[in-house]
């Protein structure tokens, strides 16, 4: 038997997510040695990730937690800089495959069949005169949103079939990533009863109504708007159950079954406790909204400060006065709509190889 298990995340990031899944992982292992895991000794942690993901905050964190939980066994973290959309390690090697809030981007390298203007057509730029204040309206394309959705059930296949490729026999794949709830539909109802919720991907909105008022306003050009383009797609859980659903399917020819299809909701590490609005004031309702819209700047300002630092003629006071611009609009924006209960609806898929 193997002394060896190999795990891999796949659109790891800062690494956050990751290091909690080693440390059940390596937990798991550790305390069950005895009985179905006597062989193992090593646990061999891969992070993937586009090659300009700077990966040493990941491994310097999930090699602290290690040492702070005492794991007993040793543990190996790497890194491997490839699109997710291609084959990022040998055929066969891994036990375990994961990505955990990343399956919802799409390969921007790729572009969209019969729009030129690819991501961007659904920012449909009007200026409008909505109580003397400027707004951006986003209108529906059912062309584009037709493209946009093939192109994402492809991408969706050849995400699987790669995972599938490189997963053992018995091998396990799970993915958690923002979910698509059809409104009207019995989850919707589920999930929204009584709350109105925030969540990142709305947030990134925020972010995209914020730059493009900068631009109407003549305080960013373009080009730096056009790098916050959202190029992600949310999937509902009968798109993301599809391929394994189809028995002529690459995934299925592939040899990965489906185990376990649901919806899931994951709050916010910090994220400030759900209330109803019947019991709240208007005034409280700011309040909760502008304290969330704190806690969403810890993460959402670093990367906006590195988009806006890619353009060469901005020094950096000039860059975080502009940073701070997009977030005190973001806040405004979130207090607009009355967000208390910041959370994500996922979807949760659980595939074996076999």
């Amino acid at each position: 038997a193997t002394k060896t298990f190999r795990f891999c995340d796949f659109g790891a990031a800062d690494g956050y997510s990751t290091a909690i899944l080693v440390q059940r992982i390596a937990e798991c292992v550790a305390g069950e040695r005895g009985q179905r895991f006597e062989a193992l000794r090593e646990l061999d942690v891969v992070l993937e990730d586009q090659k300009q993901n700077d990966f040493r905050p990941a491994i310097n964190y999930i090699e602290r937690m290690l040492e702070e939980k005492k794991i007993d066994m040793d543990v190996f973290v790497s890194s491997v800089g490839r699109s997710y959309f291609r084959q990022c390690l040998p055929s066969g090697s891994l036990s375990l495959s994961s990505s955990l809030l990343a399956a919802h981007y799409l390969d921007v390298s790729t572009p969209l069949k019969g729009f030129p203007s690819g991501y961007k057509l659904p920012l449909i730029r009007r200026l409008g005169e909505a109580k003397g204040k400027r707004e951006l309206l986003q209108l529906g394309d059912t062309a584009w949103m037709d493209a946009l959705k093939k192109k994402a059930a492809r991408e969706w296949e050849t995400f699987l079939v790669h995972r599938a490729a490189e997963l053992q026999v018995g091998g396990q794949l799970l993915v958690a990533t923002i979910a698509n709830i059809p409104y009207g539909s019995e989850d919707y109802t589920r999930f929204s009863t009584g709350r109105v919720e925030c969540n990142l991907y709305d947030a990134w909105w925020h972010v995209a109504t914020a730059l493009h008022e900068l631009a109407i306003a003549g305080d960013i050009d373009g080009t730096e708007e056009d790098n916050f383009v959202l190029s992600t797609y949310r999937r509902t859980l009968g798109e993301a159950k599809a391929p394994f659903l189809d028995s002529t399917s690459s995934v299925r020819k592939a040899g990965l079954q489906l185990l376990q299809a649901e919806h899931v909701v994951a709050k916010h590490p910090k994220s400030v406790n759900s209330e109803s609005l019947a019991n709240l004031s208007e005034e409280e309702i700011r309040s909760k909204t502008l304290e969330y819209s704190r806690q969403a700047e810890t993460f959402l300002a670093p990367m906006l400060r590195v988009g806006l630092s890619k353009a060469s003629h901005r020094n950096e006071d000039e860059v975080d006065g502009l940073v701070r611009k997009v977030m005190d609009r973001v806040a405004g924006l979130m207090a607009e709509k009355k967000w208390v209960n910041p959370s994500e609806v996922l979807f949760l898929i659980v595939a074996e190889k076999v």
